[in-house]
């Protein structure tokens, strides 16, 4: 017999769920089932901002170190600001602030490969939870997210190591185009279309390795194949990649407003949620993507983890008189004495074992039916329809 766990372990562990838990009371679409891990998992999406968020700090340094360093060499140098003020102007200085920035963003660089290594150790382990968290698998946040990154780190490092060379190559060559339209050399307007296609290729990039993220958590891929395919997910989905993307940062953009008390908000949400809830919104959206075009490829892939699809069962239509399948006679539905107990809004294990104590009664009184009139003639020829639904008690295991 299973021990009855404590008050605060079903508190952080939430509700549990036997075998029998019913198949139709799961959500029924992506929107619901989001929303649904939202409501029963605060305190682990909590946990799992926090815990991912801890290996973010050698980034979120570098970002403050980068900022100080350009501020100081803001009042250091004079960039035509103040000209009234005393500083003279020198014509000589046109694209001196662009040297300065490219400057910078080639030591953020550098020092960038470091933070990456760390950084992969938490998304990878924070994507390998909140996929199981969508797929509705029991989860402990400190044991799986370690388990996620044991299992996922390299291809979760690569991926990013593959994204920063593109940030990388796009935002000097967007620094280098600035410095030059600053000195009034070369072709403004193609300098400009250069910039441009360096900001579409930034972002192309950054939803291409979500993708590479979420496919490598989910399969087992080859580098090349993983390019692949996040490429043509990336392309071909492109409006709603953008839709996605924007609904997951929602909580980011909270310190794009100039208000004091939105930006000491968005400091608090993103503590508590912002990193979460952004695993969750992919997350939650890319296996509706591998379900749609992925899955049936995949041998042994299962679709809609989580989600209840309701399909018609054509062996569920059965003879009221001799089966057809069975060649035994069936009891007709209206001649059981066993009662299914129904389950209320809110149940508990004791329950769901009484449903089953019912349903069992029910099979034992069928069998005992079929044998007692295992001698008799062909009975009444009427067909009925049976329109009696269960709900699997498959557990989905994790696969990889």
């Amino acid at each position: 017999m299973a021990k009855r766990k404590g008050i605060f372990a079903r508190l952080i562990e939430g509700p549990e769920r036997s075998e029998t838990y019913a198949a139709s009371t799961l959500p029924t679409n992506r929107w619901e089932l989001g929303f649904d891990v939202f409501k029963n998992n605060k305190g682990k999406l909590v946990g799992l901002n926090l815990l991912t968020l801890v290996f973010f700090i050698p980034f979120i340094l570098l970002l403050f170190m980068r900022y100080v360093n350009k501020i100081s060499l803001t009042n250091a140098y004079p960039f035509g600001h103040n000209l009234s003020g005393g500083y003279p102007y020198y014509p000589a200085s046109s694209g001196l602030e662009n040297q300065l920035e490219l400057a910078l963003n080639q030591q953020f660089f550098l020092y960038l490969l470091i933070a990456v290594a760390v950084a992969a150790v938490g998304i990878s382990g924070g994507f390998y939870v909140m996929r199981n968290l969508v797929w509705t698998e029991s989860v402990t946040v400190g044991s799986d997210f370690f388990k996620g990154v044991k299992k996922n780190y390299f291809i979760v490092f690569f991926s990013l190591l593959f994204y920063s060379v593109i940030l990388a190559l796009s935002v000097l060559s967007i620094n280098v185009s600035s410095y030059i339209i600053a000195t009034g050399e070369g072709t403004k307007w193609l300098l400009i279309a250069s910039q441009a296609i360096s900001y579409v290729i930034i972002f192309f990039g950054g939803v291409m390795l979500l993708f590479m993220i979420t496919l490598g958590v989910n399969y087992k891929l080859k580098f090349g194949s993983l390019l692949k395919n996040s490429f043509i997910l990336a392309l071909g989905l492109l409006p709603l990649n953008v839709l996605y993307a924007a609904l997951g940062a929602v909580l980011f953009l909270l310190f794009l407003l100039p208000i004091s008390l939105t930006f000491v908000l968005a400091v608090l949400l993103c503590l508590i949620f912002s990193l979460s809830m952004f695993m969750l919104v992919w997350t939650n959206y890319s296996q509706w993507v591998f379900d749609q075009y992925i899955n049936d490829k995949v041998a042994g892939a299962k679709k809609n983890r989580g989600i209840y699809k309701p399909q018609r069962d054509e062996s569920a239509e059965v003879s009221v008189g001799k089966s057809n399948n069975l060649g035994k006679n069936v009891k007709p539905i209206t001649d059981y004495d066993v009662e299914i107990y129904e389950l209320p809004e809110s149940f508990s294990r004791k329950d769901l074992a009484r449903l089953e104590e019912t349903k069992e009664a029910m099979r034992q009184d069928s069998d005992r039916y079929a044998f007692e009139h295992a001698e008799d003639g062909e009975g009444k020829d009427t067909s009925v329809e049976s329109n009696f639904e269960g709900g699997s008690d498959n557990k989905e295991g994790d696969s990889d």
